[in-house]
């Protein structure tokens, strides 16, 4: 198969790996629930969703050789979710700054209150929190697309156990 294949197969199932967080960050944004049971479901149900993606896309990928290794199946899932996380982190800095700009600017305001109220806040706090709210889309994007990458190296290792095919009569010629 070709490299330039392998690329573009894997930036498009990036892409929809990455809209299961997306319509997830989305509806969480959206409807707001505070039910722990709800968005505990909801979580759970996207965690498991990424999962089930990332594997399925790896299977599928994993059917076009007779036999792939470890490593060649998790450099495809690693690809797979190195696009999603940099979907990810350019969704969540669209979210934080134009989105929903006003949950950001609401939870810094109630964190400025509650630090009023226990006489934390002082101008030097209130100017740095003006500072990093100034920032905050693009601390959150670097924050997500590192914590994306993390996950997304963890899940396809873990993944790429379960999709490799291996020959244990010949050699792979393949890799």
């Amino acid at each position: 198969m070709e490299q330039n294949n392998k690329w573009s197969k894997a930036a498009m199932d990036g892409l929809y790996l990455s809209l299961v967080t997306i319509i997830y960050s989305l509806i969480m944004a959206a409807f707001q629930p505070e039910n722990f049971a709800i968005t505990s479901l909801l979580w759970t149900a996207k965690f498991a969703g990424c999962i089930f993606l990332l594997w399925y896309f790896m299977n599928n990928w994993s059917k076009n050789f007779e036999t792939i290794t470890f490593s060649q199946s998790y450099n495809y899932g690693f690809l797979i979710c190195l696009f999603s996380s940099i979907l990810c982190a350019c969704y969540s800095y669209a979210q934080i700054e134009w989105i929903f700009p006003e949950q950001t600017e609401e939870a810094m305001t109630l964190v400025k209150e509650t630090m009023q109220q226990q006489g934390t806040l002082n101008s030097s706090t209130e100017d740095m929190m003006d500072r990093i709210l100034g920032n905050f889309g693009r601390i959150s994007m670097f924050a997500s697309l590192v914590y994306y990458v993390i996950f997304g190296s963890i899940a396809a290792a873990i993944t790429a156990n379960f999709t490799k095919k291996t020959n244990p009569f010949g050699e792979s010629d393949n890799q």
